[in-house]
């Protein structure tokens, strides 16, 4: 016989997704390691730029992981801006595994 459930105390939605916390410091390693050269992961110079913008946002406290950011010539932008060429952009933030997509010339993902 199973237990009966009193779903009156359930104070959030099982469906409703709980965002896991973002470690900055883990982010801020990660996007090092793409400017290291002998890093698999490896990205090429022209986001360098953006990569160390990232970097310097996400250590002065301006950028926190969980709000999406667009990064383009080093700056933060607008959507509509990141989007429009010719210079590479990146996504941070709750997006920011599309940061590496983009870098591989993925940009319409998210586009």
């Amino acid at each position: 016989m199973e237990a009966e459930i009193d779903y009156s105390k359930i104070k959030f939605s099982p469906a409703t997704p709980i965002p896991l916390p973002f470690d900055v410091q883990k982010r801020i390693q990660e996007l090092r390691s793409y400017l290291d050269p002998n890093n698999p992961n490896y990205q090429p110079e022209y986001q360098h730029t953006n990569i160390g913008a990232a970097i310097k946002l996400y250590e002065e406290g301006k950028i926190d992981g969980m709000e999406r950011v667009y990064i383009k010539d080093g700056e933060i932008v607008s959507r509509e801006e990141a989007c429009k060429g010719p210079s590479p952009s990146i996504v941070e933030g709750r997006g920011h595994q599309l940061a590496e997509k983009h870098a591989y010339g993925h940009w319409a993902l998210w586009c």
